[in-house]
This record gives C-alpha cells, structure tokens and sequence, in this order.
C-alpha cells in the first residue's frame, strides 16, 4: 500500500512539475507561442489533414467491412513467421507504413475492437505498425527538407528495415513466445452491417482520431517553437537543439535537423528522429489505443527503432551514393 500511495505522489509531483514547466515556458514566450500555434494549426489544414484523414476513413472501412481480415489471409502468411502474430495484422503494417501515423494504431484497435486479432497481438503488433508514412519521409523530409530524393528513400528502407527488425526480434523477448493469434475470441456478427453504416463510423471515428492529431500537433509547434528560441538565446548548438526537438516532435525535430552544415551528419540525426517519431506521435496512438493495451512495450520498441533505423541508415550511405 505504501509503495502505491508512494508511486501515487511521485506520478504528481511529476506531472505537476511538467504542467507548471511548460505554463512557464508558453508564459514567457506568449508571442513566440501564438505564432507557432498559427503555424501549427497551418500545417494541420494544409498537409496533416489532406495526408492523413482520407487514409484514416479507408483504413477504418476496410477493417469493418472484413476486406482487411481477407487481404491478410491473402498476403500476410510470412507474419506468423516473422512477427509471431496472425494475418490479419498485416494489413495494419502495410497501412501504417504507406499512410503514417496514426492510421496502423487506428487499423489495429479496429481489428481488436472488432474481434479480429487479441489483446496479446494488439500489444505485440503495435510495436512495428506505426511508423512514418512514405509521402512524408520521402517527399516531405527527402525532397523538401534534405533536397535529396535517394536521401528520402534510403531514409524510407531504412525505417522499413528497422520496424521489421523490431517485430522479428520483439517476438523472441516476450514472456509467451508462442504464436498470440490463438488468444483472439472468434468473432460473431450479430447482424450484417450495411455498407452506409460502416461509412458513417468510419467518417465520425476518423473526423474524432483527426481533431486529436491535430490537437497534439498544434500544441507541440507552440511547445518546439519556445523552445527553440530559449535554446537559441542559450547558445546551445544546433546538433544538440535539433535532437532535443526531435524528442519531442517529429516534424519540428527534422526541419531543424535539415538546416546543419553536415548532410551526413543530418541524414543520421532524420533516421533516429524518425526510427523514435516523437513524443506528440506517442501520445496520439495513446489516444487512439484509449486503454485498450499497455504501451510500455511500445515506448522501449521505438527507442530500439530509433537506434536502428540510425545503424540502417548509417550502413545503407556507405552501400549507396547518396550524399
């Protein structure tokens, strides 16, 4: 009892601390804090919402119309091999690879809510579905950012490699390393659901998940955004500031590594943001798992990523000229 009421307390001086920090922070820089926000609520109508919310409502159709369940038994056998896990889950891992973040949590806590895979694969398969989508890294961090479409793919296989890794090694450190596709309940439609149904959900679910996204995103732009002008004034140097902002948030965290004076140097620090894809991404899936499952293990697999994707990445440069 004492060591709850203990973990209790620390939860809230923690917490407290972390608010009172960050009032402190937005209190100070007011100025800097509304601009970011603008430009955070910007960025949420002009690329986060046209990238993310068509790809959420499809993901979500076609988990509750069962064409995802199918596509798996179709094209997902190498699953049970590699990740220890059912079928079904790979149509979560090609969605979450093609469409970003969160569009493979979304997928899968649509297949559990739907009784398609258990709660055993949803903890399992959350630690390798949700990674950055293609057009981002490649287009957006790549071509935008870097200037250097190969740049943008190598960064995209490197990712790719480094999820795959986490999956094939995740399954060899759980406690039941047996396959999980057992522990799902057989699912029972009550009635058949009509395709304009399945469509309204999909819309209202996904217009839910998209109004939370945007949330994290433009309150993490005002956090970075403050941030960044303190480290500025501090003088701290930019390799150092543009990891810290990547800690934190994935879009700001590669735009400010993108602006060092070393390619090389910025190629790697873009693999460990996007391997670790922040903790405003982190706290999105939370939203959209809403306690269907614990995350710890999710939160110690990005970290594993993060340092992979770097490791891919640093051994793919000295394969291809990039750079």
């Amino acid at each position: 009892m004492k060591k709850i009421l203990q973990s209790n307390r620390l939860n809230v001086i923690l917490t407290g601390a972390l608010a009172f920090s960050c009032f402190l922070l937005l209190l100070i820089r007011s100025d800097t804090a509304i601009e970011y926000m603008k430009k955070g609520l910007k960025l949420c109508a002009e690329n986060v919402i046209p990238s993310l919310f068509p790809f959420m409502v499809i993901s979500d159709i076609l988990v509750k119309s069962g064409v995802g369940q199918r596509l798996g038994s179709v094209i997902g056998r190498p699953f049970r091999w590699l990740f220890g896990v059912s079928e079904n889950v790979a149509c979560a891992f090609i969605l979450g690879l093609l469409c970003g973040f969160p569009v493979g949590a979304a997928a899968l806590c649509g297949m559990y809510d739907q009784k398609q895979i258990g709660k055993g694969e949803l903890a399992a398969a959350m630690t390798f579905c949700n990674n950055p989508g293609s057009a981002f890294v490649i287009s957006a961090v790549g071509v935008s950012l870097l200037g250097n479409r190969k740049a943008g793919m190598l960064l995209y296989l490197s990712v790719v490699l480094s999820a795959i890794a986490v999956g094939f090694f995740g399954r060899f450190l759980r406690k039941n390393k047996k396959s999980l596709s057992g522990d799902r309940a057989i699912c029972v439609l009550e009635r058949k659901r009509s395709f304009l149904e399945i469509f309204t959900s999909a819309i209202l679910n996904s217009a839910s998940a998209m109004l939370t996204v945007c949330a994290y995103v433009t309150f993490f732009s005002s956090f970075v955004g403050c941030l960044g002008v303190i480290f500025e004034r501090m003088g701290i140097s930019g390799a150092i500031s543009a990891a810290i902002f990547g800690i934190f948030e994935i879009s700001g965290g590669v735009r400010a590594v993108s602006m060092l004076e070393s390619p090389r140097l910025a190629l790697l620090l873009c693999s460990a943001i996007l391997g670790w894809s922040g903790i405003s991404v982190h706290l999105q899936i939370a939203s959209v798992c809403r306690g269907r499952v614990d995350l710890r293990p999710y939160f110690a697999a990005k970290i594993a990523q993060s340092i992979l994707c770097c490791l891919f990445a640093y051994g793919l440069v000295g394969i291809f000229d990039v750079l």
